[in-house]
This record gives C-alpha cells, sequence and structure tokens, in this order.
C-alpha cells in the first residue's frame, strides 16, 4: 500500500473512532473538512519514510504518528485562516472551516484536532510506551511555545 493511501486510511479510521452517537454532528463536520480532501501529506509521509528507513518495527504506531502530525498541521492550518490571522477564504480548494461553520466552530474545530492528534498516539502507543513518550515530546516541541508552530504563529 501507498504512503499515501496508508495516511488516508489511518485518518479514516482516527475519524470512525471519534464519531459517536454524542459527538456533535457539526463539529465533526467541520473537522471532516479541515482534514478532507487533504494536499500532498508531505509531513506524514515523511513522518513514514523516516519509519520504514528504521526498521518500522510497530506499523500501528506509525500510522498513529503520520495521522497525529497530519491532525496538527490541519489544525494549525485551520487556526491560520481565521480573521484575526490570515483571514483567508480558501483552503486545499475548498472554503475555509471559518467561511463554512463560523469562527467559533472554527476555532473549537482546530482545536479539537490537537486534541485528536494526542488520543491517537495515547491510543497507538500501548505497546511501545517510550518511544510514544519520546513521540509526544517532540510532537509538543514541534507545536508549542518555545519553538513551534505556535511561536511561529506568535
Amino acid at each position: 500500500m501507498s504512503l499515501l493511501k496508508r495516511i488516508e486510511a489511518a485518518l479514516e479510521q482516527q475519524f470512525s473512532l471519534a464519531w459517536t452517537a454524542s459527538a456533535p454532528p457539526k463539529l465533526m463536520a467541520a473537522m471532516r473538512h479541515a482534514v478532507f480532501p487533504g494536499g500532498a501529506r508531505i509531513r506524514p509521509q515523511l513522518c513514514m519514510a523516516v519509519a520504514k528507513a528504521c526498521g518500522e518495527d510497530d506499523p500501528e504506531l506509525t500510522d498513529a504518528a503520520a495521522a497525529a502530525v497530519e491532525l496538527l498541521h490541519c489544525a494549525s492550518l485551520v487556526h491560520d485562516d481565521m480573521p484575526c490571522f490570515d483571514d483567508a477564504g480558501m483552503r486545499r480548494g475548498q472554503v475555509t472551516v471559518h467561511k463554512q461553520f463560523g469562527e467559533p466552530l472554527a476555532l473549537l474545530t482546530g482545536d479539537a484536532l490537537i486534541i485528536m492528534a494526542y488520543q491517537v498516539l495515547a491510543r497507538s502507543g500501548r505497546q511501545h510506551p517510550l518511544r510514544t513518550v519520546q513521540l509526544l515530546s517532540v510532537i509538543s516541541n514541534g507545536v508549542g511555545a518555545p519553538d513551534g508552530i505556535v511561536t511561529g504563529q506568535a
């Protein structure tokens, strides 16, 4: 299976786990809108390529890490597109989340995608807890302050 198909399958799997009877339909629709259709998925492809180059002994954890990276990237795009930053109207050939669903739901969408990324890792890292802790550290550093996406946006 190609890396891109593997990434799409991993993302679809995570959304199937999140789509429950109690999940707010508009929020779930906005989250899907932010993630599908995706762009080139370069970041998760790089994540998978590195895992494969290192022997990839746990494909489930690789898929989880790649999905988490893409969810965080999509969350950053949702937030970046909002009126308080770029006020973009289009992203990946479709109307941006805040234009389609409104600003409050767009903010929640970005936040929900961030949390979903960490949930993905928490569910998938049970067999290799030390690796999961390292992944969480790397990903948190790449997203948060002082040197991550948040800092870049600031």
